[in-house]
């Protein structure tokens, strides 16, 4: 997985005297200084208890540089999944509502295709049987430690689904059939359990366009509200009374600062902190406390942190429990062109150990154990027999969806044994294309050979690591035949044999600290309000998306694959709906 390059950020000024809250030098958002507040030594710590440089708010901006003015009931800062869905849901409840956009309409995109959710209109028409909440609601706060706040994730559990439906509303039939529904076989199975842990089925992808267009509703939804949209405009500051209460918030535009005063609240969908060197090294403590020396935090899709910063100044609490997306976790080869994807194949460490259980719920828990192997390579194993242990997973995020079918799969493997030594590689531009699907292949070289020697000296084992690569295998495939895993607990339906030649590998080396995005950020009740320091509400302001947190706990997870969508589309919901009736 690659990294993308980092940026330094620049300690902020001095409190601001009248009530504004900053969001840091890396949104360029703050008043002009004299260059002379930077450390030193070039570190983005302040000096005093070496307190992260972000946490202290810049200087307020003056009345006199704003060139407009605006007013309204809600604000909404970002619209991606969750402030789209803010915003159209707090214009239709009857506010006026603005939404205030750092990019321009132009070249505004969103991220992410898959949209995890249960008990739609849509998924009932295809097929899909509905879920009781009460069960998907109790497997959620399992898997996050009963970390994420209970009534949130029950309203979630409860209108996730009206949520799809509501987003879609205005779409034909003729559209509808553009959708499909990830691991959807006639007549099910349509849930898994292992460890104690369920995946359902549910995970539906809009034809080209209809979720794009979906979203971008809310522009036409503010403006009937009257309200409008800002565009290229990125929120700075908070505005709070003497009461602490937030009454309004700055933004930078083309022109200038704009301040918009609002009646009800301001919700804040910016996103996480990914891109932010100094937030993460400041709050990602398990990652890096995981790394080996050879690794380092990056991000590939994050935002900024800037309206986390903005809520943590007006006296938000921050969610203890700063969870990713990546980074924390390491399976082979934790990517989407993985030839198997997170199958719970047989997984060998470095020193050529099996080291868990590899079906230990879904990915991305039964993946954590991973980042703590000894540095190197860990790698799959798996036989001729892999259409058997790929129909019998969980439908998780990263899973092969065996209803694609196998033919690629096939073609990649007959391509490895006929390579011999070189494996399935051919080149690193049609290794590249091949692993454009999880179902037609991987981006991974796959190896096969007739016996585990061979196979092991492939993948570069050599002396006791090929040694015990081998009885890792034997060892396997006894405690198969068993039907219990004694080792590691893998549930029996998982415990598919590696006995039928040839045997096929692939491997990655470990590698932690490279995520996605966060999903942590500002603390919020059931309602989406950002709490404060007494854990209650701080009226006026609101929070959705990876820029809030009491969802995930410490890892982000998937009972249905693609919830960071719908989890996003939900919550911004709601809070859009409380903000507007406040």
């Amino acid at each position: 997985m690659g990294t993308i390059s980092r940026r330094k950020f620049i300690q902020g000024a001095g409190i601001g005297a009248l009530g504004l809250v900053g969001a840091g030098s890396l949104s360029a958002c703050s008043p002009s200084n004299d260059g002379n507040d930077t450390a030193s030594d070039g570190s983005a710590v302040a000096a005093e208890g070496n307190t992260a440089s972000w946490r202290t708010p810049p200087e307020e901006i003056p009345e006199s540089d704003i060139v407009a003015v605006y007013d309204c009931d809600v604000l909404v800062i970002g619209l991606g999944h969750a402030g789209c869905c803010a915003l159209r849901a707090a214009a239709e409840s009857g506010a006026v509502a603005i939404g205030m956009h750092d990019m321009a309409q132009e070249s505004w995109t969103f991220q992410g295709f898959q949209m995890g959710h249960m008990n739609s209109k849509y998924l009932e028409s295809v097929g899909v049987p509905k879920v009781d909440p009460i069960e998907f609601f109790n497997d959620w706060q399992i898997r996050s430690n009963n970390r994420s706040n209970p009534g949130l994730i029950m309203n979630y559990a409860k209108h996730c689904g009206d949520t799809f439906d509501w987003l879609f509303d205005n779409i034909s039939d003729e559209d509808y059939k553009t959708f499909s529904v990830r691991c959807l076989s006639e007549g099910g199975p349509y849930v898994r359990e292992f460890s104690g842990m369920k995946s359902w089925v549910g995970t539906a992808v809009a034809g080209e366009g209809i979720l794009e267009s979906a979203l971008m509703r809310c522009v036409e939804e503010a403006e009937k509200s009257g309200g409008r949209v800002l565009f290229e405009t990125k929120g700075c500051q908070l505005v709070t009374d003497g009461d602490g209460s937030v009454i309004g918030a700055i933004g930078e535009g083309p022109d200038g600062y704009v301040k918009v005063n609002t009646s009800k609240g301001v919700i804040i969908a910016t996103g996480g902190f990914g891109a932010n060197e100094e937030m993460r090294e400041d709050l990602l403590y398990e990652i890096k406390e995981t790394m080996s020396e050879s690794n380092s935090i990056a991000n590939m899709l994050d935002r900024d942190g800037s309206g986390i910063q903005m809520g943590y100044w007006a006296g938000g609490r921050l969610d203890p429990c700063m969870g990713t997306m990546d980074g924390a976790y390491w399976y082979p080869c934790d990517s989407p062109t993985d030839p198997l994807g997170a199958t719970a194949a047989l997984w060998i460490n470095a020193e050529g150990k099996r080291y868990s259980n590899e079906g230990f719920g879904s990915t991305e828990i039964m993946a954590l154990p991973g980042a703590r192997q000894p540095d190197g390579m860990i790698v799959t194993v798996f036989d001729s027999n892999v259409e058997e242990l790929l129909k019998v997973q969980a439908f998780g995020h990263m899973g092969f969806d065996v209803t694609t079918g196998f033919d690629a799969l096939h073609e990649t493997m007959d391509k490895a044994y006929a390579g011999g030594a070189k494996g399935s590689s051919d080149g690193e531009e049609a290794q590249a294309e091949a692993g454009a699907n999880k179902s037609m292949g991987g981006g991974a070289t796959v190896y096969a050979a007739d016996d585990l020697e061979t196979l092991g000296g492939y993948l570069g084992y050599e002396g006791e690591a090929l040694s015990n690569f081998i009885a890792s295998v034997e060892r396997y495939n006894e405690l198969c035949e068993k039907g219990i895993d004694e080792d590691f607990g893998k549930d029996p339906s998982l415990l598919i044999p590696v006995n039928q030649p040839p045997y096929y590998a692939y491997g990655g080396t470990k590698e932690v600290g490279t995520l996605m995005v966060t999903v942590g950020g500002l603390l919020i009740d059931e309602n989406g309000a950002v709490l404060g320091d007494d854990y209650r509400p701080v009226k006026g302001l609101y929070a959705a998306g990876n820029a809030s947190g009491g969802r995930f706990g410490w890892q982000y997870f998937t009972s249905i694959a693609g919830q960071s969508l719908t989890i996003a589309h939900t919550l911004g919901r709601l809070a859009g709906q409380h903000a507007a009736s406040a």
